[in-house]
């Protein structure tokens, strides 16, 4: 009963983010709304505590309760076992910090307005959007069990799957939720599970390989191949090439051209033959622009592709180099590789830059919105306002 209980926990968060490190994702992925593999975060954290309250003494659970209650996490925190213990040996109004980030904090009565504080040693923070494609399938392997609950799914030794479906691996790893369509399509699971979401399809042609989460309402379209560990959120259309990518969600590859080792924002659209180079000819490092240190810095990865913040949208036959960091609510078209760098609001391709105009781009986001039957709010608009006068300011 216990574990059920917990398993039902809500997290408040806050957002700390201060040397801009998960640029260039903004508002809609905070306050533990980032998709971290399968889940977004708020949910990870109940998924991994429904995992170890069971685990702790009546007293630590009791205090874990509390501190559900009465306090907020930092919305970088990925969740484990030893994340819920330390917070389960605070002191009511004594907050958790590593290394000078805060972890967690008390709120209301429970704040003591002091800076009473405990360290913890090792922490798990994101640090950079890499880490959305490089540690999904970590994340998709620790969530499976969990997402197939909360879909009250089945998974493939339980389906009668259609005899033009070939499943390669283990049927169990095949994890299917209400209205889901799979036709014509072969599917690995050997390396990791593959999660198919309500009423989601995977279209007649289409090779697929775990580990996969694949969101409600999404499509992964005739012909395409798909490699694992990929994330693939909410009401996304795929096709073409996509090797070890996230989609945050709402967003469009509709058509042939590669995609790898990339990260990409909602209400995005990549055109016909978009393509992404995800390896240096060199086989080096890539750099990536630092908003932080408004320079190119070292990654640490040798395969990273595009990073594109919400919003933003590709012509056809757009080719973008290794390591591109694309702002929010940029349209971006013509010949040749784009820069490494596009600021937010940017308007061209090339070397010819102008700024989006406000108005147009609160348009086409009405309209791209309305397609998925959702509405664009008052709140959002103002937020984009701020974001446009930002950038109009840096360009003066």
């Amino acid at each position: 009963m216990r574990a059920y209980f917990w398993s039902m926990t809500t997290w408040n968060f806050f957002t700390d983010d201060p040397n801009k490190c998960m640029h260039p994702f903004g508002v809609a992925h905070r306050g533990g709304r980032m998709l971290t593999g399968a889940l977004p975060l708020a949910q990870f954290w109940s998924a991994v505590t429904s995992d170890t309250i069971v685990q702790l003494e009546q007293t630590a659970c009791d205090n874990v309760q509390h501190a559900s209650e009465h306090g907020r996490l930092n919305d970088r925190w990925i969740p484990s076992s030893n994340a819920l213990e330390a917070i389960a040996q605070l002191s009511r109004g004594e907050n958790l910090y590593h290394q000078g980030t805060l972890l967690f904090e008390w709120v209301g009565s429970d704040s003591s307005g002091t800076s009473t504080r405990k360290t913890m040693a090792n922490a798990d923070l994101l640090q950079s959007p890499q880490e959305l494609f490089s540690r999904c399938g970590e994340w998709i392997l620790t969530q499976a069990q969990h997402v197939k609950g909360f879909w009250g799914a089945n998974d493939a030794t339980n389906i009668e799957l259609p005899n033009h479906v070939q499943v390669i691996g283990p049927l169990e790893n095949l994890i299917l939720a209400q209205g889901v369509k799979v036709n014509a399509c072969t599917i690995n699971t050997e390396a990791g599970p593959v999660l198919l979401g309500p009423e989601s399809e995977i279209q007649e042609g289409s090779n697929i390989r775990g580990p996969l989460f694949l969101g409600a309402s999404s499509v992964i379209k005739m012909g395409s191949s798909v490699y694992g560990p990929t994330t693939i959120g909410d009401q996304c259309r795929i096709g073409g090439e996509v090797s070890n990518s996230t989609f945050l969600g709402f967003s469009n590859k509709g058509h042939d051209g590669f995609l790898g080792n990339s990260v990409i924002g909602h209400w995005c659209n990549l055109g016909a033959a978009t393509n992404t180079s995800n390896l240096k000819s060199n086989y080096s490092p890539v750099r990536l622009w630092s908003e932080k240190e408004q320079t190119y810095v070292d990654s640490g990865f040798q395969f990273c592709g595009l990073i594109m913040g919400d919003h933003s949208k590709s012509g056809i036959n757009t080719m973008f180099n290794t390591g591109t960091i694309v702002g929010p609510g940029c349209n971006i078209f013509g010949s040749g590789f784009q820069p490494k760098h596009i600021p937010s609001f940017s308007w061209g391709g090339g070397q010819a830059w102008q700024l989006h105009d406000f108005d147009k781009f609160i348009q086409t986001a009405h309209a791209v919105m309305e397609r998925r039957g959702i509405v664009l709010t008052d709140a959002d608009i103002n937020y984009w306002r701020e974001q446009h006068q930002i950038a109009t300011e840096r360009r003066q």
